[in-house]
């Protein structure tokens, strides 16, 4: 997903301020620190049945696809708010 070049409310250009992977960084970072946990617990405890796994799995794709673009505007306002631009 690309970012919107400029803001809609005030036309301020958005362009220069770019993120790379800042985003996905931050959250595999948090999915990462509250799966991991929950993965290795359910594995352990629950040897007969798979689907605790499972669901943890789902869940940590649905919180990922739900925090990316969230984190991709933290970052483009935290570099706004900072005033660092790329030099492209």
């Amino acid at each position: 997903m690309t970012p919107i070049s400029t803001c809609g409310s005030c036309g301020e250009d958005l362009a220069p301020y770019l993120t790379a992977d800042f985003a996905s960084y931050v959250v595999m970072f948090f999915v990462g620190l509250l799966a991991t946990p929950a993965v290795l617990v359910l594995s352990i405890g629950s040897a007969d049945s798979t689907w605790p796994v499972v669901a943890v799995a789902v869940l940590a794709v649905a919180v990922t696809l739900f925090l990316l673009p969230r984190a991709k505007g933290t970052g483009i306002g935290l570099l706004w708010a900072l005033d660092v631009k790329s030099n492209q």
